[in-house]
């Protein structure tokens, strides 16, 4: 690995991969955002079953989402971690 970039000379340094924590929070805050389409469509209710398809969709829209999610959370691990020279 070359030390700089041949052409915009930003110096290039290993990095330790940090994106999964960043993926976890990401899964976690759309897991809790799905209440905002989901209740005003079906309703909650502890006192019957509908907690528990509430459950299910939304696991099943973070798998339909995951390879976004984890190309979103390497992007902003970069944007956060890495200091880029103008």
């Amino acid at each position: 690995m070359h030390a700089y970039c041949p052409e915009c000379k930003q110096k290039l340094e290993g990095e330790s991969n940090n994106g999964p924590g960043i993926n976890y929070a990401l899964t976690t805050i759309l897991l809790f955002l799905n209440i905002l389409w989901y209740y005003p469509f079906f309703g909650m209710s502890y006192q019957d079953n509908s907690i528990f398809y509430f459950l299910g969709a939304s696991t099943f829209v973070v798998i339909l989402m995951q390879p976004i999610l984890m190309r979103l959370s390497r992007v902003l691990y970069l944007y956060i971690l890495m200091a880029f020279k103008e």
